[in-house]
């Protein structure tokens, strides 16, 4: 006869009363089935604080929001789903899925999956819209990298630089071809309605997050304490994804989108710090952004991506030099050949605006093949859960009149 568990001490947390459920059961049973239904739980606790760590670590070594952290995340959350689709596969957790608390976390986390859904089809669509932006700074450059330039390669990087920047006047009136920002519209009209808003979908992906609800009673741990905390992390991860996403890339009304973080992680869980650090760097940049963007009029992009804030600064910084040359040609007779000093300066920022471009094409095509994974990965993880829940649910309405008529009851897993 198994050994009767002792009482959890008192003013224990939720992950408290988790982690001394493990150890009681540990010492009461010698379960190996049991013992790996919590390896599986722990796997996935570690695999996603080590995903985490690894990204607060790259966060320090350049910008938070660049491709190279936006792929590895992309890359964690792949991940860290099939390490959840290996605590799915354990019979016994994935039959605590239709039990309270779980049940109402698993709604939760397949809810906020259909809204991630509609985030990433408008990332995908914006990424894809960028390579409008790529060409008209593309073109700027390469006309300025000539050997001989004059005034009719500057007028011509001057019309393509203007496509970039759609909120200032003074460089758009001369060029009448539509800006990347408008094309990037259009294109998300296509399959989202004009009155889409990514804000909207950041807070309804983040809407209701919260921990598992304590659970004194043995009967409710047992039934799905470790698998509340499994889909509590995998929406905080998801939740955590959407958000960076938003603040990265111009989506459609992103202005609306919260700032704050919308995650506040159990300062007990193995990837609350990491997580925290992230979220608070990005919405320390994405606060600066905006402060800087309200007191200098137009911001200069409509996202974070820092790969297209470096296009846009070179762009900018060449536009200037141009400008420059084009009033001192004003004051003097018109000439068609540039001065040799003038030339190196063009050529200079001319480089520092080709590299910018290639910076942001050699990243582009990986994320966005990455970004739609992930979309299709979250269609297949949330029809898993859906799989797990009908076919657990089915099973306990089968056995119903079997165990009524059994003695032994069935055993109560702590996970």
């Amino acid at each position: 006869m198994a050994a009767a568990e002792p009482p959890p001490p008192t003013g224990m947390g939720f992950l408290g009363l988790l982690s001394f459920r493990r150890s009681a059961t540990a010492v009461a049973s010698f379960d190996p089935a049991q013992d790996d239904e919590l390896l599986v739980l722990d796997a996935l606790q570690a695999h996603v604080a080590d995903r985490l760590a690894a990204l607060s670590a790259l966060t320090t070594q350049g910008p938070v929001l660049s491709l190279p952290f936006l792929s590895k995340l992309l890359d964690a959350v792949l991940s860290s789903d099939a390490a959840f689709r290996a605590v799915l596969a354990v019979a016994p957790v994935a039959a605590a899925l239709p039990r309270p608390p779980a049940d109402r976390l698993a709604a939760d986390l397949l809810d906020r999956a259909v809204k991630a859904l509609d985030v990433l089809n408008a990332a995908s669509l914006t990424l894809a819209s960028l390579r409008g932006a790529h060409r008209a700074a593309l073109t700027a450059a390469s006309c300025l990298l000539v050997p001989a330039l004059h005034r009719a390669h500057f007028a011509r990087a001057r019309r393509a630089i203007a496509r970039l920047f759609p909120d200032d006047g003074k460089l758009s009136s001369s060029s009448s071809t539509p800006c990347p920002s408008s094309r990037t519209m259009r294109a998300l009209s296509i399959t989202v309605s004009k009155n889409w808003s990514a804000g909207r979908h950041s807070h309804g992906v983040a809407a209701h997050l919260s921990l598992p609800p304590q659970t004194p009673s043995a009967a409710a741990a047992g039934a799905g304490c470790g698998l509340g905390l499994a889909l509590y992390t995998m929406s905080s991860v998801l939740v955590f994804t959407m958000w960076a996403l938003v603040a990265a890339v111009p989506c459609q009304d992103r202005a609306s989108a919260a700032t704050n973080p919308p995650v506040a992680p159990p300062k007990q869980a193995q990837w609350a710090a990491p997580m925290a650090s992230l979220q608070e760097r990005i919405a320390e940049e994405w606060r600066r952004k905006d402060k800087k963007g309200s007191s200098s009029g137009p911001s200069t992009t409509a996202g974070l991506l820092a790969e297209m804030q470096a296009l846009e600064r070179a762009a900018r910084h060449l536009n200037s030099l141009l400008e420059e040359i084009a009033e001192e040609d004003d004051d003097q007779d018109s000439v068609t050949i540039v001065g040799e000093e003038r030339a190196r300066e063009v050529t200079e920022r001319a480089e520092q605006l080709a590299a910018a471009c290639r910076a942001l094409e050699e990243g582009l095509a990986p994320l966005e093949r990455q970004v739609r994974a992930v979309f299709h990965r979250v269609v297949a993880s949330r029809a898993e859960v859906v799989r797990c829940m009908e076919h657990s649910a089915r099973a306990a309405s089968a056995g119903a009149p079997a165990s009524a008529s059994a003695a032994p009851p069935p055993h109560h897993h702590s996970f």
